[in-house]
């Protein structure tokens, strides 16, 4: 069985230099978010960092919310990524965006936007267009980095999930550099590979302390000391690391207290409304912690809360029509069932967002 996994956005300064890690599954329900990712640049910003490195090991996710992160991203100066063991679907649209690297035994694919929809025919011609948008960014994104015609990128579309090694993605024209250096290959990237769909699925190697270790000189340079440093120089170095990304949590802190305000405003509001019930709150707070645009709009959409018919009872038949039901259904129908999935069915919630904004 596949674990769940935990999608993750860490940052980290040092000097004028900043770091950002995504990990995982992209999507505006989790931290991996464009609203994340702003918090983030909206602080390197003010810090005055002159260059950035991201660093992605992700099985892709929404395509429509990796475009925002692009868009964020690109307030800084002098980005450049660096793609983990895989960077699948909407994760490689970054690698179109800024100049790349990868390891010797990173893996990639890329296919066309998917979306699933529902609705009146309004609905779904509003939602084909967003799709035809959306696949038109990506065609010619994944061709303007080729080097490539668009009538090419289609040709590669048609082969469905179309996977490359570092090699192959260098040929193509979506990688720009190999680190000659093989990644080490955690048991969590082989789960993350097999959840994809990879066609090769590496052994794990060796553990994140062993290859630490292995690989002082790059901890070196990452920590920007002299080839000779010490080991006394290197703690103190850490140190000092530690002690300004101190600095950053306790700004982080202050800024996500500031977004739980909002949301208890936001949920607070709804209930009034009679749109979800209390014993829901929780639910919908952590949701707009998350991404407050986005839930905002959730809610505003949503209708009243419907008295049932005493009259009417689900039967066995409506109970699973509800297997077919898509997140627009929740939102009408039963919106406290679809906050009560965050909570108790993560990745069903996520696999129901995911076919909403497509991926």
């Amino acid at each position: 069985m596949v674990k769940e996994f935990s999608s993750k956005i860490e940052a980290s300064t040092q000097g004028t230099l900043g770091q950002i890690r995504i990990i995982d599954f992209i999507s505006m329900y989790s931290e991996t978010s464009a609203s994340a990712i702003r918090t983030i640049v909206d602080d390197f910003i003010a810090k005055g960092i002159a260059s950035t490195e991201i660093y992605i090991n992700s099985r892709g996710g929404s395509t429509i919310e990796a475009v925002e992160i692009t868009n964020e991203l690109k307030r800084l100066p002098n980005v450049t990524l660096k793609v983990g063991a895989v960077a699948a679907s909407a994760a490689t649209y970054f690698m179109t965006k800024f100049k790349n690297s990868a390891f010797s035994n990173s893996q990639f694919m890329i296919h066309p936007p998917r979306l699933t929809t529902s609705g009146n025919i309004d609905q779904i011609k509003s939602d084909l267009k967003l799709l035809e948008n959306t696949t038109n960014d990506y065609k010619s994104s994944y061709a303007a980095k080729m080097g490539k015609t668009e009538d090419e990128i289609e040709e590669l579309f048609k082969k469905g999930d179309y996977w490359m090694n570092a090699k192959e993605a260098k040929e193509i024209g979506l990688l720009d550099e190999i680190i000659e250096e093989p990644m080490a290959i955690t048991p969590e990237d082989v789960e993350r590979l097999v959840a994809c769909g990879a066609p090769h699925i590496p052994k794990p190697t060796e553990t994140e302390t062993e290859y630490t270790m292995k690989n002082r000189n790059q901890i070196i340079a990452a920590l920007k000391l002299p080839a000779d440093a010490t080991d006394e120089q290197i703690e103190q170095a850490v140190k000092d690391s530690q002690a300004k990304a101190s600095q950053v949590e306790a700004l982080t802190a202050a800024q996500k207290a500031a977004r739980k305000k909002e949301a208890d405003t936001l949920v607070d509001k709804a209930i009034l409304d009679k749109k979800i019930t209390a014993d829901t709150k929780e639910k919908w707070v952590k949701a707009a912690e998350a991404d407050l645009e986005n839930t905002k709009a959730i809610l505003e959409n949503m209708p009243g809360i419907q008295k049932p018919n005493p009259n009417e009872e689900e039967d066995g038949a409506e109970a699973r029509n509800r297997e077919k039901w898509t997140m627009e259904d929740y939102q009408s129908k039963d919106p406290d069932a679809l906050a009560k999935m965050m909570n108790d069915e993560p990745e069903k919630f996520e696999k129901l967002q995911a076919e909403y904004f497509g991926k």
